[in-house]
């Protein structure tokens, strides 16, 4: 069973409504500086709300059922029109016109699966119709997170090739089970991202967001298409010199960073897992990624959370949409509960014109997700144990649900 969250307690989350903030008509094109760890106030990187902006709220139709613990849908973009289901104990299921047609990958004997680990990411290269390339993310048997390359003969293969497996990148995650992350995706700069957790427990307690010389809770950006190398360290990176540093490190300050992805505008959205009191959305820029810290451990959402873990100078970068939790804090209310933040994406399809550059996103343990959009959040739909997103050829947003479900996402907009 899934499980997001460390801490014992059932908490239930609501949107904090005076960090709501506009995000262009999601993102402003120029956004303020990063906040000092040393601030003691919560300050947005965006301009507020406009009053006028427009509701909107989701559907969830089901399109298929039958999966085992589906974590995540993706699409190749290789002309078929198939969407590839990934369920957590190491399959990958193809989908097509509301039928399962069969089986793509199957590495169930390579992968530990249960609570937050399995089989966690799926990227297809950007030119997979050419190339026949893809990659994908696991846990293995010490609780190591590996980025794995695979092949396919074509690009309208039923299943990888036999043997086409290399191991890539591994990350070791010792002693804890939960806070993997595992997400990864292929920016418009054509690198391969990988977002890690902070290596589990509660609290980070070995420090690792805020470590520069360590993987975990961080964004990873290599080049998985450098000749002779399964990667390679991208020069742009920010430490890509460092002796010290880690060279695979984009950005740091991540805690659980389940779901994330890029808009076709460059900004990366992150969902990033909270601890006790917030949960938060992260919209970052591309032209501000580079280096960018996201505050954990030092801050939860806007707020300090442990100071020993801050590191002097270190400016932080905010989120745009913070989520607390009303057993910790006061003013909260009930009307937006949650406990796992489901990050999504935003919409850029064309069968809803009205509902561009909403932001879909979810909770897994309420069983909600919502449009998020001009600051204003739409009211929350119900869709059980939804445990990812994903897009079709076309832009269209799907969901999945651990209990086996594929759902379209639609929009009714007001």
């Amino acid at each position: 069973m899934l499980k997001l969250l460390s801490h014992p307690s059932v908490r239930r989350v609501t949107v904090l409504g005076a960090s709501m903030v506009a995000i262009g008509a999601l993102v402003p094109q120029a956004s303020a500086a990063p906040v000092p760890v040393t601030a003691a106030r919560a300050v947005s990187s965006a301009p507020a709300a406009t009053a006028a902006a427009t509701s909107v709220r989701l559907t969830a139709t089901r399109v298929v059922s039958g999966f085992s613990s589906p974590l995540l849908v993706r699409s190749a973009s290789d002309g078929t029109s198939r969407l590839f289901v990934v369920e957590q104990a190491g399959r990958v299921r193809t989908v097509l016109n509301g039928r399962i047609t069969g089986t793509f990958i199957d590495i169930r004997s390579s992968v530990t699966s249960g609570g937050e680990r399995g089989l966690l990411g799926l990227a297809f290269a950007p030119d997979f119709a050419r190339s026949h390339l893809l990659w994908l993310t696991y846990t293995r048997r010490d609780g190591a997170l590996v980025l794995a390359r695979l092949a396919t003969v074509s690009a309208t293969s039923a299943t990888v090739a036999r043997g086409s497996l290399r191991t890539v990148l591994v990350v070791p995650h010792p002693t804890y089970g939960n806070h993997n992350g595992g997400d990864i995706a292929f920016g418009r700069d054509g690198y391969l991202y990988l977002g890690t957790g902070d290596g589990g427990s509660g609290g980070d307690p070995r420090g690792n967001a805020q470590n520069l010389r360590s993987l975990l809770g961080k964004m990873l950006r290599v080049n998985v298409r450098c000749a002779g190398h399964l990667y390679c360290i991208p020069p742009s990176n920010p430490y890509a010199t460092s002796k010290v540093n880690r060279h695979e490190i984009w950005m740091s300050g991540l805690r659980n960073p389940w779901r994330w992805s890029f808009d076709t505008t460059g900004v990366q959205y992150i969902g990033d897992v909270g601890q006790d009191r917030f949960e938060e959305v992260d919209a970052v820029l591309p032209t501000r990624a580079r280096g960018a810290d996201l505050g954990w451990s030092c801050r939860e959402g806007f707020h300090s959370f442990a100071t020993s873990h801050c590191v002097r100078g270190r400016r932080l970068t905010s989120p745009v949409l913070e989520l607390c939790h009303p057993d910790h804090i006061a003013g909260c209310t009930s009307a937006r509960a949650g406990e796992a933040i489901i990050g999504g994406y935003v919409y850029r399809g064309s069968r809803t014109p009205a509902a561009l550059r909403t932001y879909v996103f979810g909770d897994y343990v309420t069983g909600h997700i919502w449009a998020y959009r001009s600051g204003v959040l739409g009211a929350p739909t119900a869709l059980a144990g939804v445990a990812g997103f994903g897009t079709d050829d076309n832009r269209e947003i799907y969901a999945v649900t651990l209990g086996g479900g594929l759902y379209r996402i639609g929009f009714t907009v007001r």
